[in-house]
């Protein structure tokens, strides 16, 4: 049981690190897509960084959990 906590905060540290850390290119060559309707507004970086502070708090929390479980 003491393994499944470091495995588990493990994985959890190494998806939200490829989240954070994951680039992908513009669609349509290095220019990118005219965007429709015009105000574009990318929200690629926002979403990747509260996905990463979610697993964060998660993992904490399922680690208090387990914790005061004994």
């Amino acid at each position: 049981m003491n393994k499944i906590i470091p495995t588990t905060l493990t994985i959890i540290l190494i998806f939200s690190s490829v989240i954070i850390l994951a680039q992908g290119s513009p669609p349509g060559g290095p220019g990118g897509a005219p965007c429709w309707p015009p105000p574009c507004v990318p929200i690629d970086g926002g979403i990747s960084i509260l996905v990463a502070i979610g697993a964060f708090f998660g993992g904490k929390s399922f680690y208090d959990f387990l914790k005061t479980k004994h």
